[in-house]
This record gives structure tokens, C-alpha cells and sequence, in this order.
């Protein structure tokens, strides 16, 4: 079997590098999780006022060259691992992520984490550009969708800085952006059942270009008739899912949790 390519795209501009460790706000008693090190440009940086790093790297052969580049360094720790299965619950609490991710795994990973979000302070991550145009996006813009909900209803999301493709050895093709996520205290919406609001929030954006009265099938027996529009707890159902808020996912699915047979 053809080992997957890691889709490395290594930062090579060590300005860059110091503007995201500055971006970050780390504080001396921080423990930092750097994903993907890759050659250590960013790694060379956190250390500088990491206490201590843990960077965890999948290939092989970057390990080695990182633990001899570090060698000398008692607050670097290297773990060879796959960060999108990785346990993160088990390296402590209170972690500062501050990471360049690899690009094919980079939303993969960054779900992974916010499911270990009480162990996580905040996250500084680089990723392609229109992903994180996704993350930062309010209704009714093209990439607002299922991921845009899921990431705000867990974090604040703070759009930091854009980065160039030639930064980059060997450059990708597209640029890249640094984001923020910093998970809440609890979700941004009151939700009856979180697996009932994804669900609803899923189900809406399944079929873009279709009304919510096409997409939200499984729960027409819950419709309502109003003036010659299908309602369903207050909201036109002629509406797309991309014109609906947060707030009015969770209307809809707390509507639904609390009707259902």
C-alpha cells in the first residue's frame, strides 16, 4: 500500500515565525503544544518562552532531526504521534496550541481538539486561508455553513494575520491564515440536546441551494402552516439554512428536542 503524502508545506520566513509566537501571548508559566514542528522555524521561537513545549510529529525522520536540533533544551519535548488521533487529555491542562498545521489534516485536527477543550486555553493555528475564512464567517456569506456553527458554538474566533504562499518551501497553492480559537466556558447557544442541534444544523446545510423545508424532511410532522408558509418554531421554512444564526439553529433544534414523539 502507497504511504498517504504528509502534504508538507514548511514556513521558512523566521519573521513570520516571531509574529505568530507574539500573536500567541504566551506567558512564562504557559505550557505550549506546537502540532506538526516540521523543521522547527516556529519550534526555535517557542522555546524561547515555552515552559515546557510539547510538539508532537508524525514523520520519522523530522523526529530525529528535531531531537538533535533541540537536544540542548530541558523545556522541549517531542512526542511521535498522529495529531488527529492523538489523546490530548493526556498531557496536561491549561495548553496553549500554537501550530503551522499540516493542510490535509488541519480541520480534522482542530475538531479533535475542541473536543478536548477543557484542557485547552486558547489555539494560534495557521491554516489555508479559505478554511478559516469559513471559521470567521456571520450568515448569509457563501462560506458560512455546518463547520462555521460548529466552531463558533464552541470558541470565540479571532482572525489574526494572512500569509503569504511564497513564505512557504516548497510554497502550496494557496496562502495561508493565522486564526485564534478560544473555547467558552460553555456553548455560545442554551441547547436542550447538542446531538438534536447538530443534527438540525447538518441536516440544513446538506443541500445548500435547497429551502430548509426540503432539508429539514425528517421533522415536517413538527411544521406548521402560517399565511401560505411552512413554519417550524417561529422560522419560514422557505428560508436556506446559510440565512439562519446560531441562535436560530437552537431555536429550531430546542423546538424539535422538546416536540419530538
Amino acid at each position: 500500500m502507497k504511504k498517504r503524502p504528509l502534504g508538507q508545506n514548511f514556513l521558512k520566513d523566521p519573521s513570520i515565525a516571531q509574529e505568530i509566537v507574539r500573536l500567541a501571548q504566551i506567558s512564562p508559566q504557559d505550557p505550549i503544544l506546537e502540532i506538526g514542528p516540521g523543521k522547527g522555524i516556529l519550534t526555535q521561537f517557542l522555546l524561547e518562552s515555552a515552559n515546557p513545549l510539547t510538539a508532537l510529529e508524525i514523520d520519522k525522520k523530522l523526529c530525529g532531526e528535531l531531537k538533535q536540533k533541540f537536544a540542548t533544551k530541558s523545556n522541549f519535548r517531542l512526542i511521535e504521534a498522529d495529531a488527529a488521533k492523538f489523546d490530548y487529555g493526556s498531557i496536561g491542562s491549561g495548553l496553549k496550541v500554537v501550530s503551522n498545521l499540516p493542510y490535509y489534516a488541519a480541520t480534522h485536527i482542530v475538531k479533535r481538539l475542541i473536543h478536548y477543550r477543557d484542557r485547552i486555553a486558547d489555539m494560534t493555528v495557521m491554516m489555508q486561508k479559505e478554511v478559516v475564512d469559513r471559521f470567521v464567517a456571520h450568515p448569509g456569506q457563501k462560506e458560512y455553513g455546518s463547520l462555521t456553527v460548529f466552531i463558533q458554538f464552541h470558541c470565540q474566533v479571532e482572525r489574526l494575520m494572512e500569509i503569504d504562499k511564497t513564505s512557504f518551501s516548497p510554497p502550496p497553492k494557496i496562502d495561508s491564515s493565522l486564526v485564534k480559537l478560544t473555547p467558552l466556558s460553555g456553548p455560545r447557544v442554551l441547547v436542550k440536546n447538542q446531538k438534536t442541534f447538530f443534527k438540525v444544523v447538518n441536516a440544513a446545510f446538506l443541500h445548500k441551494r435547497k429551502m430548509l423545508k426540503n432539508n429539514l424532511k425528517d421533522w415536517q410532522n413538527q411544521f406548521q402552516r402560517e399565511n401560505d408558509h411552512m413554519h417550524l418554531a417561529g422560522i419560514d421554512l422557505s428560508r436556506r439554512g446559510e440565512t439562519l444564526s446560531i441562535a436560530d439553529f437552537a431555536t429550531l433544534s430546542n423546538f424539535i428536542h422538546t416536540h419530538h414523539d
